[in-house]
């Protein structure tokens, strides 16, 4: 959804932040609190192939009009009536059938319809006319809000997880989606609507405007959305290889235009660079666009994202939910991170291709956000709690991170090669899908099996933390020596390919290696042409962990015209290096092996007087020279 405060604003400004999407609010009491909502058992009994939703709003005034013409058929025999769900709240006028009143009744959210006889697979349809002001939500992000921007009145709707009901009628299901729809709303003149599809007709008549949008691919309901206000429009463009062009329709607050167009285009290279990794994207016969709104975040509309604001992290985020999320979406809200943790992974992929300065760094704070606290599943358990579903650390950053550490296992060709078959799967293209209909194609693309490590990262809590000795084996061998210990039970052991990097006394050496960690206290040998100096624990982010000590044995004795004094000391240690050789760096451990003091640079003593009274070891580097000694601090 829409978890992502602009990583370039948040890198330099709140690393702690992260995201904003549906989350930038979430620990706020009201989306902590439960919601009753279960889908409809009887939503079986029919498909819902088209709706045609005709409204009529004031962003001035919180309160909804309208009808909402549903076509169905009809998948059990004698089917004698339908359900959708409504809040108690709205007022439902009459039902129509073959232009006919039907009989209806409207308690405990659910709006059924007595409708005539349907065999199997025969078609028919009702028309509901409602109205009625859509009280507060209490399950979600809002549902249906009005706002202004500027002074000016502004309203738009966001119905995920369970707010569509809120507003209009519908089948609210993660079973069903609606083959296609045609959106017809009436404001205002001053006032334009945006919403999914394609804008088909508009006209004014005696000061109203009345916008039709009409969307051919199928479309869970949370999906559906409506925002109004005086908006400022234009588009961008990007020419796909074989001279089509995807439009990308910009509905933007007027005080915001001229900053917007310098944003919004970069839109179409990451559509470009999805395209690449991924596949075409799928409403490219339609268009992809952004509308402002007044939510702290952004919204995956399908084909039209509401967009707080137009930063680099939310236009990708919001992006590649139409790939993960829209185009196929979570079968269940227990699977959030399929369009979660896939958006937040994308937006990964716009950073490294784009953005490459900040790869890192995004690696960086997802993985820090993510063992931030010791326990938590990515598969949600308690799927009625809307806080627990959006969990930015676990379904955004740990869903995330899956995917990284699943790019890391099977390698790019295999793990790009799993996406693409995911996503070119008919059986969860334009529907639902779960967790294990993605690993089947990721264990196929890497020939391998999934099993343990889902079990660890998806279902299972928590996360690593490693420790390593390393030490000269002799014949030009290495010795490295790797641990962890679990941050939560559920998990006994992590099996994973840890990288590790060693380097020279003064880095001008390195090599990297990949430790595929079965068991505890496991020891890897490997060959290294230069004395190690230094060893460090997965440096460029690709593994969920904590990092704890990292003990080493240089084995290069001191030289004798290489002097630290005194020793044992008070407050100052002096070091003299034979001439010709400069100080590179100092480094003071304690007898367990934890670093106490990193000094670089050239310098002749180190400040010791913080030090506890005991035991430590100092490591001296030089230009060519490595040195490692006891001393006693006074």
């Amino acid at each position: 959804m829409l978890i992502v405060l602009a990583v370039s604003a948040v890198f330099a400004q709140q690393p702690d932040a992260g995201f904003t999407d549906k989350i930038a609010l979430q620990e706020s009491k009201r989306f902590l609190q439960k919601s009753a909502f279960v889908e409809n058992q009887s939503y079986t009994d029919y498909d819902l192939v088209y709706q045609r939703m005709q409204w009529q709003v004031d962003p001035a005034v919180k309160f909804i009009r309208g009808s909402v013409a549903s076509y169905f058929v009809s998948k059990i025999q004698q089917l004698s009536s339908v359900e959708f769900d409504l809040r108690s709240g709205m007022i439902v006028d009459s039902v129509l059938q073959h232009k006919k009143q039907v009989a209806f009744t409207h308690t405990n959210n659910k709006l059924e319809i007595q409708i005539r006889p349907l065999a199997l697979n025969e078609a028919d349809s009702v028309q509901v006319f409602y109205r009625g002001e859509p009280e507060p939500e209490i399950s979600g992000f809002g549902a249906f809000e009005v706002n202004n921007h500027a002074g000016i009145p502004a309203m738009w709707t966001l119905s995920e997880p369970y707010g569509a009901m809120e507003w209009w009628p519908c089948k609210q299901s993660l079973a069903d989606k609606i083959d296609s729809i045609d959106v017809i709303v009436t404001t205002p003149e001053i006032y334009r609507t945006a919403s999914n599809g394609i804008l088909v007709a508009e006209k004014k008549e005696k000061g109203l405007r009345t916008m039709q949008w009409k969307h051919r691919h199928p479309i869970a309901t949370y999906l559906v959305a409506i925002a109004v206000t005086n908006y400022a429009v234009y588009s961008d463009w990007l020419e796909l290889e074989d001279g089509r062009k995807i439009e990308i329709l910009n509905y933007v607050y007027p005080e915001n235009l001229e900053q917007a167009k310098t944003e919004t285009p970069v839109t179409a290279e990451i559509i470009a660079l999805y395209n690449r990794l991924i596949g075409e994207y799928p409403f490219a016969n339609e268009k992809y666009g952004h509308a402002q709104f007044g939510w702290s975040g952004g919204m995956e509309h399908q084909t039209m994202s509401f967009m707080y604001n137009f930063n680099f992290d939310l236009v990708a985020h919001e992006l590649a939910h139409q790939w993960f999320g829209d185009y196929i979406t979570c079968g269940s809200w227990s699977d959030i991170w399929l369009n979660e943790g896939f958006a937040t992974y994308l937006t990964g992929f716009a950073y490294e291709n784009l953005k490459n300065e900040l790869w890192y760094r995004y690696k960086k704070l997802n993985i820090e956000r993510v063992v931030s606290q010791p326990g938590g599943s990515v598969f949600v358990k308690d799927t009625t709690n809307v806080g627990t579903i959006f969990s930015g650390r676990l379904s955004y950053s740990k869903g995330a991170m899956i995917l990284h550490m699943l790019r890391w296992t099977l390698g790019d060709e295999a793990f790009f090669k799993g996406l693409k078959s995911y996503f070119n799967d008919p059986a969860v293209g334009n529907g639902f899908a779960n967790t294990s209909q993605f690993v089947k194609h990721m264990e196929t693309a890497g020939d391998t099996t999934l099993a343990e490590f889902f079990s660890d990262w998806f279902y299972g809590e928590g996360f690593p933390v490693y420790a390593a000795n390393f030490k000269p084996a002799g014949n030009g061998l290495l010795s490295i020596e790797l641990s962890q210990t679990q941050s939560h039970p559920s998990v006994s052991f992590f099996e994973m390919a840890v990288p590790v990097r060693v380097y020279s006394a003064n880095r001008t050496d390195s090599a990297d290696f990949r430790l595929v960690n079965t068991q505890n206290e496991q020891e890897f040998l490997f060959e290294v042409d230069f004395p190690v100096a230094e060893l460090v624990i997965d440096p460029d982010y690709w593994v969920v962990s904590k990092k704890g000590q990292v003990v080493g044995n240089s084995g290069i004795a001191a030289p004798a015209e290489i002097k630290i004094y005194p020793n044992p000391a008070f407050n100052q240690l002096f070091i003299a290096l034979p001439a010709g050789e400069t100080m590179v760096s100092v480094k003071i451990f304690s007898q367990s092996g934890s670093l106490l003091l990193y000094e670089t640079g050239a310098r002749q003593f180190i400040n010791v007087a913080q030090l506890p009274k005991g035991t430590y070891i100092i490591q001296v580097a030089a230009d060519k020279i490595l040195f490692e000694d006891k001393f006693v601090k006074l």
